[in-house]
């Protein structure tokens, strides 16, 4: 599957797949990185929110409110890095590993530490 779409039409049978909560065409992106929902205390706005990238684009986005079942997105940042994978410290926050650079960031407020 391609999201929502088969990816052969001719062979596809998507019976007992779990679609996923959120896709986009490959205008925005074309290779999505699983996140984490945001628990920490450092970017009180994001609580709650499903963090996800593009390892193509760069592109980070929030579903909104996606521990109460939530599916509206809104675009973060458009980092330019090649979004690997995100981690998890015991805290919540989010960190973004840069295949590109084989660096980590940790997301944070644009007005915060």
């Amino acid at each position: 599957m391609e999201g929502n779409h088969c990816y052969n039409v001719a062979t596809c049978d998507s019976a007992g797949l779990t679609p996923p909560a959120a896709e986009y065409d490959h205008s925005v992106g074309e290779a999505i990185t699983g996140g984490y929902i945001y628990r920490g205390n450092r970017i009180s706005g994001l609580f709650g929110d499903y963090i996800y990238g593009d390892f193509i684009s760069g592109r980070i986005w929030r579903m909104i409110d996606a521990a109460n079942g939530g599916r509206q997105t809104e675009l973060l940042l458009d980092t330019g890095l090649s979004i690997s994978t995100f981690a998890q410290d015991r805290d919540g926050e989010i960190y973004i590993v840069d295949y590109g650079a084989g660096r980590i960031y940790r997301l944070a407020a644009a007005d915060g530490p």
